[in-house]
């Protein structure tokens, strides 16, 4: 009997622990998230938010799930566990872009019509502090050393490069016209801003950022960009083409084209799988692209005007 106990106890125990993998997708048309079993391929929950939401970051340590409501001035807090809304953070402004520190301490949120940066602590939702950053700053991602934050400011054309313990801005680095989303290599060591208004993404060496980004022409009005689980490949939205680049980075070229849904928008890279996740906002869909053969395999009905803009996969 006592051993019975014990292996339930450790059944129960590893079930717990082994829940699916789920994606959260943002529906910007009608204020909704969708959440969807990535091994199943379909909707799980939809749940509702604020108004217009747009950028969305996942923590698995804390297993929570925040989403920028642009119109409704707020971030809505989701328990992944439960997948309701638990918290919303009050924000005076447009919230956009979103970027979880690595230890899940701190989210950073890109005002978008008050061109600044907010620090919020996610011990302490009252906990503000933020930096004016560069115009229209939309994408953003925390170093792997959770000490350099990296901003797209759209309206300047620059990456802005910022402290994270002092909120000083260090660097910033010229790129393409109109950066929107912003990418980390799995490394650390590449950064790759999406230039929307001259179809190009550039490739910044973070160990000399003094260098000038080399650029890469690809699909028409880019937006988002990840990188595959070992760094060979880099994925590109092309919101105007219906299309992903597929750039090979070892030789810096484009290998690659793949016909999605109309308006692609968010993506996330599922290492689980081996798959591409693209949010669709012209079709309200999701699709599913299998990382070997460059082929969709699956398309997922979500809401009304899919984005999710972030890294929206929680492992």
């Amino acid at each position: 009997m006592k051993n019975f106990v014990l292996l339930l106890a450790l059944s129960l125990s590893l079930s717990a622990c082994q829940h699916p993998q789920m994606a959260y997708i943002t529906n910007q048309g009608d204020n909704t998230v969708s959440v969807i079993d990535t091994a199943k391929r379909k909707v799980t929950h939809t749940i509702g938010v604020g108004k217009a939401p747009v950028g969305v970051a996942v923590s698995a340590t804390l297993r929570r799930v925040y989403i920028t409501n642009v119109e409704g001035q707020s971030i809505s807090v989701i328990d992944s566990h439960q997948q309701t809304v638990i918290h919303t953070i009050k924000v005076a402004g447009s919230p956009v872009g979103l970027a979880l520190s690595p230890d899940s301490k701190m989210l950073y949120v890109a005002d978008w019509y008050s061109d600044r940066i907010l620090a919020i602590d996610t011990s302490d939702y009252n906990s503000k502090k933020e930096v004016i950053a560069g115009k229209a700053p939309a994408g953003l991602v925390v170093s792997n050393d959770n000490k350099t934050l990296y901003v797209a400011a759209r309206d300047s054309n620059q990456i802005v490069v910022i402290d994270t313990s002092t909120l000083a801005i260090k660097q910033r680095i010229h790129v393409g016209v109109h950066p929107f989303g912003v990418s980390l290599s799995q490394s650390g060591q590449q950064l790759y801003s999406v230039n929307v208004y001259d179809n190009t993404v550039s490739i910044i060496d973070l160990n000399n950022t003094d260098k000038p980004p080399y650029t890469i022409k690809v699909g028409e009005h880019p937006y988002c960009a990840v990188t595959n689980a070992i760094d060979t490949k880099l994925y590109v939205t092309n919101t105007q083409d219906d299309s992903i680049s597929v750039i090979d980075l070892p030789t810096k070229k484009v290998i690659a084209t793949i016909g999605v849904g109309m308006t692609p928008e968010g993506l996330s890279f599922n290492q689980k799988l081996n798959q591409l996740w693209v949010a669709n906002w012209g079709t309200n869909n999701v699709s599913v692209i299998d990382a070997t053969t460059n082929k969709v395999v699956s398309t997922i009905k979500t809401g009304d005007k899919s984005r999710a803009f972030g890294l929206f996969m929680m492992p």
